[in-house]
């Protein structure tokens, strides 16, 4: 399911969001599907308390996700289409890329 470059590409996404975690938040949360040339997100932050706040989108790590997904392409991996992403604000993470079948 790895690509040569996974490990560069998922530290670029890590860093695009933990540089848009606000102050106060523990942690943030992406969700969301990719194909060829596409990629969507739901971006969400978690407070200390547990509360969940939606955030604006960022381009950058749409296109960088796509980078992702083309490089597991390049490299002839299993495929994925579906990726949650977690990062703590020390820079922890945790990634689970997954596909789902379009027919349900």
């Amino acid at each position: 399911m790895h690509g040569p470059r996974h490990d560069e590409i998922v530290k670029s996404l890590v860093e695009l969001l933990i540089a848009a975690l606000p102050d106060g938040r523990d942690r943030i949360v992406a969700t969301g599907e990719a194909d060829l040339g596409h990629s969507t997100s739901s971006l969400t932050v978690v407070s200390p308390d547990g509360s969940v706040t939606p955030v604006a989108s960022l381009p950058e790590f749409d296109l960088t996700l796509i980078k992702l997904y083309d490089d597991t392409v390049d490299a002839d991996a299993e495929p994925w289409n579906t990726y949650t992403l977690t990062v703590q604000r020390d820079g922890a993470f945790t990634i689970a890329l997954s596909y789902v079948s379009p027919e349900g």
